[in-house]
């Protein structure tokens, strides 16, 4: 049964939460936030699996690529994990997953050029998606000095 005095249920300009209700509404938006970058680094997995089994990287730069792939899957993987759980660990994996993206980025610009316009929206998209980890790895960070986490 939905109880309907519930601040959520009453109209907006005489809606009140209290900080409690807040804290329980922020949880469930960072348990939620954790699924989805648990589901993430799952499927970034499977995608650099497949891709070493149909091609192993032949030169250096192959290789950097590759690892750090895998490295930046199992750290979105993890924090997505240990968000779900609002373990106090989530901001740590979260910030160290955006310096191993933040780097792969920087030195990706130079080894990696792009050399059509497929290759720079490519580039354009991830380095969007990129933004958007950064702002999630703000509203963690945000969690866990409002208490949420631990």
């Amino acid at each position: 049964m939905i109880d309907c005095r519930h601040a959520l249920f009453k109209h907006p300009a005489t809606a009140t939460v209290t900080p409690a209700e807040g804290l329980q509404i922020l949880a469930w938006i960072a348990r939620f936030v954790g699924a989805w970058y648990l589901f993430n680094g799952a499927v970034a997995l499977n995608v650099w699996r497949r891709t070493m089994v149909n091609r192993r990287p032949e030169t250096g730069v192959e290789h950097v690529r590759a690892w750090t792939v895998l490295a930046v899957a199992n750290l979105t993987l993890l924090g997505g994990l240990l968000l779900l759980f609002l373990s106090p660990m989530a901001p740590h994996v979260f910030l160290a997953s955006c310096a191993f993206q933040g780097a792969y980025f920087a030195w990706a610009r130079k080894a990696l050029p792009a050399r059509d316009e497929a290759g720079r929206r490519a580039r354009r998209v991830s380095f969007t998606g990129f933004m958007v980890y950064v702002a999630v790895t703000l509203f963690v960070l945000g969690c866990s000095e409002a208490g949420l986490l631990g």
